[in-house]
């Protein structure tokens, strides 16, 4: 069994940041970012929320250069993780999207191109088609932390009742498992909650996990020119891909501190621009 969930310790730095969709340029920049962090806390942790894969087409990068200016690196950003994972170990965390979903069985994305998985695929070898499908494999599909976050790479609702439930949870469709497979559809695909239902989500959470008094959902999946919105008051989406690159954002976050509210998050502090 595959451990498809992890909680956080109550201290350190973590650097977040969300979907990259082939842009090189933009891990590099985080790389940096985070080899910023090592050099002042040593176990500082950086959580990558999916959707690494799948640039965008030359239609793409001619119609819209203010947002897609660069080639497809996909394979080039899945090695680069591996490495520091290798180099880091426990200390990178990959959660799994939608579109890293395509290659391990899940639904494939059509954005770019009708079939995203097959126009990557059909560019690598096949010992490069093999470790990225391993890498995926391998993925968490949730994190939660003490200072009061969960992260995905969409939102799920109430339905997801214990995180343990995640590591049961299989990567390919189950006709016998429509309730995880709910779950899965919702952490890989929802965009957003009502604010009840994260509500109770987090209530069923904070039952099968004491301690852990969860405020907000920091995710991904979702684009803004602006680079950062907030959904409900409990959902936070920090934007890499889909945004203008001066509004690009991450966030770097102190776990022995608590989030409660969206305003905890302040720019310039736990919100940054990745060119600042």
């Amino acid at each position: 069994m595959i451990p498809r969930h992890l909680i956080l310790p109550d201290r350190g730095t973590l650097l977040v940041s969300t979907d990259l969709h082939g842009n090189a340029e933009d891990f590099l920049r985080l790389r940096q970012h985070f080899e910023n962090l090592l050099q002042k806390d040593p176990q500082s942790r950086w959580l990558l929320l999916g959707d690494v894969v799948h640039g965008p087409d030359e239609r793409a990068r001619q119609d819209q250069p203010e947002f897609y200016d660069f080639p497809d690196e996909s394979y080039r950003i899945v090695e680069g993780i591996m490495d520091l994972q290798a180099l880091h170990s426990r200390q990178v965390i990959f959660v799994l999207g939608n579109h890293d979903h395509g290659h391990v069985g899940g639904p494939r994305p059509a954005k770019f191109y009708p079939d995203e998985v097959q126009a990557l695929e059909q560019k690598l070898e096949p010992e490069q088609v093999a470790k990225l499908r391993a890498f995926f494999e391998e993925a968490v599909l949730a994190v939660a932390a003490p200072c009061g976050l969960l992260f995905c790479h969409g939102v799920p609702d109430d339905s997801l009742r214990d995180l343990c439930e995640l590591d049961r949870i299989g990567l390919r469709p189950a006709s016998k498992d429509g309730d995880g497979q709910h779950v899965l559809s919702c952490l890989l695909r929802a965009y957003g909650q009502q604010a009840s239902v994260v509500e109770r989500m987090f209530l069923q959470l904070d039952q099968a996990h004491p301690g852990l008094d969860l405020r907000m959902v920091i995710h991904g999946h979702d684009r803004d020119p602006e680079g950062f919105f907030v959904e409900e008051g409990n959902q936070i989406c920090p934007v890499i891909f889909g945004a203008l690159k001066e509004h690009k954002r991450y966030l770097v976050l102190d776990l022995a501190k608590r989030y409660e509210r969206p305003v905890s998050l302040r720019e310039g502090k736990e919100i940054r621009r990745l060119y600042a």
